[in-house]
């Protein structure tokens, strides 16, 4: 129950005014007893997600869970983060705690003048991205990474529920249809999820387990390619 607290805490942190968090904590305590009681019972499902589109830089899906799911996208996520990061290459910068912009650019400049040798010696950079990075994550691959990382059997459950929860089945679409229609197919989790595919951009988990998705790409680049 105390994880459950500390979750909820971390949740409203910059969520603490939105309809969704006020209504919650009208009736605090019921709730997240309610919210303890059914995960403790295994009995936990997450609710209705809320999509709408964004056009800057580019039109692309929001998904916000429930201010309840997200409690429970914290707990997990305060369960199983510091291993995985312990494990992460440590040039790894993607919304880790602690690798901000400056850890980043520290991190760039001692390879560059290692690889340069003081910048006596030219080199290259390569600047790559995933295309449409979020909507392509294959879950199966995901399913597996996250397995043999996370040993606890009731933890392991939890992540694979809100993994393969499909928030396409109980949404509501705030945006217009002509703001949808912007979004081309292939860049859509309305498609992607009928293939295995897609974490809806937004959520917490979304963004952690993309980053245990890049992992091993991570350490080939770096202990293989060098």
């Amino acid at each position: 129950l105390a994880e459950l607290f500390q979750a909820y805490y971390d949740c409203r942190t910059r969520k603490r005014n939105t309809a969704n968090a006020l209504a919650f904590e009208r009736r605090l305590e019921r709730n997240l007893l309610d919210l303890y009681y059914e995960l403790r019972a295994g009995a936990y499902t997450p609710g209705r997600s809320l999509c709408f589109v964004v056009t800057h830089p580019k039109p692309r899906e929001i998904w916000a869970a429930d201010f309840r799911d997200r409690i429970v996208h914290h707990l997990l996520y305060n369960r199983i983060a510091a291993d995985f990061y312990r494990a992460f290459s440590v040039d790894s910068c993607a919304c880790i705690p602690g690798r901000g912009t400056l850890y980043a650019v520290e991190r760039l400049t001692h390879h560059l003048r290692s690889a340069t040798q003081d910048w006596s010696v030219p080199r290259f950079a390569l600047q790559m991205d995933l295309a449409n990075f979020f909507v392509s994550i294959d879950k199966a691959v995901l399913d597996g990474l996250l397995a043999r990382r996370i040993p606890d059997p009731y933890t392991r459950h939890l992540a694979r529920l809100l993994l393969h929860h499909d928030p396409t089945f109980n949404v509501h679409v705030r945006s217009s249809a002509a703001q949808m229609r912007t979004i081309p197919p292939h860049k859509s989790l309305f498609t992607a999820q009928g293939q295995g595919r897609g974490l809806p951009i937004g959520n917490l988990t979304s963004q952690f387990f993309a980053n245990v998705y890049l992992d091993p790409l991570d350490q080939f680049i770096k202990r293989e390619l060098r």
